[in-house]
Parts: C-alpha cells; structure tokens; sequence
C-alpha cells in the first residue's frame, strides 16, 4: 500500500477535535445567555403594588433605570462571551494555524539552503496527515538523493578503472538522473 493512500483517507481536522470546539462554542453561548436571563429575570420579576396609582409609579420609575439595567447587561454578555469565544478561538488557531507555520518554516530553511527535515507536530495539533505526507515527501527527497548519489559515484568509479568507456558512462548516468529528476517538476 502507498503511505500516501493511507494519508488522503485521514481527515485533515478530526472529527473530535471540531466536535469539542462547537460544544465549547454553543456551551459559552448558552451560559452567557443563561446569565443574561437570569439577570433579566431577577430586575423585571419583582412585586409591583396592587393599585393603578402604585403600578404606574413603580413602573414609571423602573423606567428611568431601563436603558442602563439593558445596555449594562447586554455590555456585560458581549464582553463575556466575546472574551471565552476569543480564548477558545485562540486556542483553536494555535492547535491549527501552528503546524502550518512549521511546515513553512521548514520549506524556507529548506529554500534558504538548509537541508530538508522532517517536520514533528505537538500533542493535539491538527492538519496531522498534512504534516505526515510532508515527512514522507522528504523520506522520499532523501532517497532520491542517495539514489543520484549513487548512480554519479558508480560513474566515477568506472572512469576511474576504464577511461575509455567514462564518457559513455557519465552520460548514461546523467540519463538515469535526468529521469529521475523528471518527477519533480
């Protein structure tokens, strides 16, 4: 079996991974609006008086208190759902965002001139088979290097018994090359 067939199959993303981070989302949403009802529902539930004249005073003076109970409890739950969704959001870009930047990094060292490394990915990181298609891709770029290597020192080891047939053989083995290298366009 390819390892690369066994790669494609993977989700990129696990399944449990972005079923944890949408319970997390909707539980935030749900406690934050729970607070807010409860909030609501402790202000507006309170006794008014049995008369007209009683009802018409407690309501006219909870009215001067509306806009700011409303606008001060709303504030309050858009900065507590806003701040627990950031932090989760944060976290959610770091266990995926962070792979993708190492895998970056490493395709800048590689094109900087460093040689090219294997990429190893954290606990609970995901895009995992994107990370392990990249390692097996540079397994392969190490065994076709040693492969050309082999291929040229075969080719100096023959010039160096028969000179006479060298040049034909440099050439063969710059053919061998040159069909190896075919792949990588």
């Amino acid at each position: 079996m390819n390892t690369l067939q066994g790669i494609k199959k993977a989700p990129v993303v696990q399944r449990r991974f972005a079923a944890r981070f949408l319970t997390l989302l909707l539980a935030i949403i749900g406690s934050g609006s729970a607070a807010l009802f409860l909030a609501f529902y402790v202000i507006f539930t309170r006794e008014l008086p049995g008369t007209y004249s009683g009802v018409y005073f407690a309501l006219r003076n909870l009215y001067a208190f509306l806009v700011p109970i409303l606008a001060f409890s709303v504030l309050a739950y858009v900065l507590a759902v806003g701040v627990a969704v950031t932090i989760l959001c944060g976290y959610t870009f770091h266990k995926i965002a962070g792979p993708i930047y190492r895998l970056e990094r490493a395709m800048e060292n590689y094109e900087s001139g460093d040689p090219v490394r294997a990429v190893f990915l954290r606990d609970g990181d995901q895009l995992v088979p994107l990370g392990h298609a990249f390692n097996v891709f540079v397994a392969h770029l190490r065994q076709d290097r040693q492969e050309w290597i082999a291929t040229m020192e075969h080719a100096e080891r023959v010039c160096i018994q028969d000179a006479a047939i060298c040049r034909a053989e440099m050439g063969e083995a710059l053919g061998r090359l040159l069909v190896r290298l075919s792949r990588y366009r």
